[in-house]
């Protein structure tokens, strides 16, 4: 069992990052608001008019093997969308010249995860979730994610070691562990100064429980 007697909500606008060590539950937490797995007992409530996006390193299945990179692009547009933008949004990715006419089935997990991440921005849903979105992307290639989540004005919950990408986008950390979960309502920096405090607090505790 993971968590127990969780109660959690995420309200518009927020941009949180789950943290905690491996193995604490934070992918599972957000598989579970992806609807990816089902919890064992109680619910996830969506509220009005929200769409989920759900994006993960395992989760390539999503694709088309048999489209083009561009292609696949073109099928998560609602309507026509013109070329130049399209391939645009893919150059960002590091999909450039004739990279954009690649069969997907060809591509490796690295570039599948991309296409991926690519066809969430070109018409984002208004609820994203991510597991570790910066994985497989090159300094440019972070650079133009960050810059990407800074403009989306939905609400975002993810994952992510990459320190840049977190203090550029959180705007609240969730610490899990041992299936508890403990909100810091403000960033990167905010979540650090927290934990330094915490750390120094206790330290002085136990020196004094040494001197008695």
């Amino acid at each position: 069992q993971v968590y127990k007697d969780l109660d959690f909500e995420i309200t518009k606008g927020q941009k949180i990052c789950l943290v905690g060590p491996n193995g604490a539950g934070k992918s599972t937490l957000l598989k579970m608001l992806a609807d990816v797995i089902q919890p064992d007992t109680g619910s996830v409530k969506l509220g009005y008019q929200v769409k989920r996006g759900y994006f993960s390193q395992t989760r390539l299945d999503v694709l088309n093997p048999q489209r083009t990179v561009l292609d696949e692009l073109a099928s998560a547009v609602n309507g026509s969308c013109p070329a130049v933008v399209m391939r645009t949004l893919l150059g960002l990715f590091n999909f450039r010249g004739d990279d954009v006419f690649k069969i997907v089935k060809v591509l490796s997990g690295g570039e599948k995860s991309r296409l991926i991440l690519a066809k969430l921005l070109i018409n984002p849903p208004n609820f994203l979730l991510l597991d570790e979105p910066t994985t497989h992307l090159d300094i440019d290639g972070v650079e133009a994610l960050t810059e990407a989540f800074r403009e989306y004005q939905g609400t975002l919950c993810f994952i992510s070691h990459d320190l840049f990408f977190v203090k550029e986008i959180a705007n609240e950390i969730v610490e899990v562990d041992k299936g508890r979960l403990k909100i810091y309502p403000g960033g990167l920096d905010y979540y650090l100064e927290k934990k330094q405090a915490g750390a120094t607090l206790a330290q002085e505790s136990e020196q004094e429980e040494s001197r008695k």
